[in-house]
């Protein structure tokens, strides 16, 4: 292998680590916002429980005279 040629390799081994190391931080991002999303979904699905059973108290209340 001539100097230029090892050059050129040694650019394009670079290159390559690069991409990779950017593909993996990208990954890195999109599953801590996949899991940021899934902690968000779960906590508007326990406020609509939550306000739900509120709702059928004070529904059962009305319904009752209390």
């Amino acid at each position: 292998m001539t100097d230029t040629d090892q050059r050129a390799f040694t650019d394009q081994r670079a290159f390559a680590e690069t991409v990779f190391e950017r593909n993996q931080r990208r990954d890195a991002e999109i599953t801590e916002a996949l899991k940021q999303e899934n902690a968000r979904r779960e906590a508007a699905v326990k406020n609509m429980y939550r306000l739900r059973a509120l709702r059928l108290e004070r529904d059962q209340k009305a319904k009752s005279g209390h």
